[in-house]
C-alpha cells in the first residue's frame, strides 16, 4: 500500500517536472543567456562611456517592446493596471519604464498570471521579432525555413532527445546567419533598418530583478496548478474512471495537443536563439569599440563581469 502510494506521488511529481520542463525549459535557458549578455553590455557601458548612450542607442525601441511585454499579459490575466511608463528614464534608480498592477491572491488565475506577466518581454519580444522578419527581411522564406530546422532540433532537445542537439543547433543557426546576412540583405535599406530594431529589442528582452521576483510568486502558482491536475488525470486513469469517457479523454490531456505545441514551441525556441546571437554580438562588438576606447583614455581593459 505505502509502495503504491509512493509511486503514484513519483508518477505526479516526475509527470509535472517533466511537462514544465517541455513547456518552459527553452524560455528559462535562453532568458538565462539574455540577462547575461544584456548585463554584460550595460556593465561595459558603464565602465567605459557611462549607461546614457546605451539608453539612447537601444532603450527607446526596447524599453517600450519590454513594457508592452508585461502590459498585455496583465490584460490576458485581468490584472489592474495602475500604472505604465512605456519610456522613462530614471537616473536615480536606474530604470527605463515600468508597468505596475494589482491583482486578487484569491484568484488562482491571476496568480499564475504573475509569471507570465514577469516573463512576458521575453515571449512578446520574440513576437515582435518575427513581425520584424515578416516585414523588414527580402528574404523572409528562406530565413524561416532554417528556424523550422532549428525549431525542430530545439523541440528534440526540451523532449529529452540530446543526441547531437547542439550540433543541430550551431548548424542552423549557421545557416540562418548565413542566408540572413548575404550579399542582396546588406544591400537593401530594410535589412538595416531590421538589425538595427532586432539589436534594440533583443538587447531588452531580459527580465530585471523585479520581474523575476513576480515571476518566481507566478511559478509557485503554476507549479501548483500542473501538481493538482495532474493528480486528477493520474487518478482517474489508475482507477480505470478515464476508460468511461472514451475519445473524449484525449481532449483532457495536454499531450494530446502536443503537435501544435511543440510547433510553438520550436518557433519561439529559434526565435530566441536569434535574439540570443543578436544580443551577443551587440556585447561583443560593444565590448571591442569601448575597450579600445578606454585603453586610448589610459584606462585599460574593462572587465564586463562586475
Amino acid at each position: 500500500m505505502v509502495n503504491g502510494i509512493l509511486d503514484f506521488l513519483k508518477l505526479l511529481v516526475l509527470t509535472t517536472v517533466s511537462q514544465l520542463v517541455w513547456l518552459l525549459g527553452l524560455l528559462f535557458v535562453f532568458g538565462l543567456l539574455l540577462y547575461l549578455f544584456a548585463r554584460f553590455t550595460r556593465i561595459t557601458y558603464v565602465k567605459s562611456v557611462g549607461q546614457k548612450l546605451d539608453i539612447v542607442f537601444t532603450g527607446w525601441i526596447g524599453t517600450p517592446v519590454h513594457e508592452l511585454g508585461h502590459a498585455i499579459f496583465c490584460i490576458l490575466f485581468r490584472h489592474k493596471i495602475t500604472a505604465i511608463r512605456l519610456y522613462s528614464p530614471n537616473a536615480e534608480d536606474g530604470t527605463l519604464g515600468y508597468v505596475n498592477h494589482t491583482y486578487s491572491p484569491s484568484s488562482t488565475y491571476q496568480s499564475i498570471g504573475n509569471f507570465f506577466i514577469g516573463v512576458g518581454p521575453i515571449i512578446f519580444g520574440a513576437i515582435v521579432l518575427y513581425a520584424a522578419f515578416q516585414f523588414l527581411v527580402p528574404n523572409t522564406g528562406e530565413v524561416f525555413a532554417n528556424l523550422e530546422l532549428q525549431s525542430h532540433g530545439l523541440v528534440k532537445g526540451i523532449r529529452g532527445e540530446y543526441v547531437n542537439i547542439l550540433e543541430i543547433i550551431w548548424s542552423t543557426t549557421k545557416a540562418t546567419l548565413k542566408t540572413l546576412f548575404n550579399n542582396q540583405n546588406l544591400s537593401n535599406y530594410k535589412f538595416w533598418i531590421f538589425l538595427y530594431f532586432a539589436i534594440s529589442v533583443s538587447s531588452h528582452m531580459q527580465l530585471s530583478p523585479s520581474d523575476i521576483k513576480g515571476a518566481k510568486s507566478g511559478l509557485i502558482s503554476l507549479i501548483i496548478f500542473f501538481l493538482v491536475i495532474n493528480l486528477i488525470i493520474l487518478s482517474l486513469e489508475i482507477t480505470g474512471i478515464s476508460s468511461h469517457f472514451g475519445n473524449w479523454w484525449n481532449y483532457v490531456k495536454i499531450e494530446s495537443y502536443s503537435s501544435g505545441i511543440n510547433r510553438w514551441l520550436g518557433m519561439s525556441g529559434a526565435l530566441f536563439v536569434f535574439a540570443t546571437i543578436i544580443s551577443a554580438l551587440n556585447f561583443i562588438i560593444s565590448y571591442t569599440a569601448l575597450s579600445i576606447y578606454n585603453l586610448i583614455k589610459g584606462r585599460g581593459l574593462i572587465n564586463p563581469i562586475w
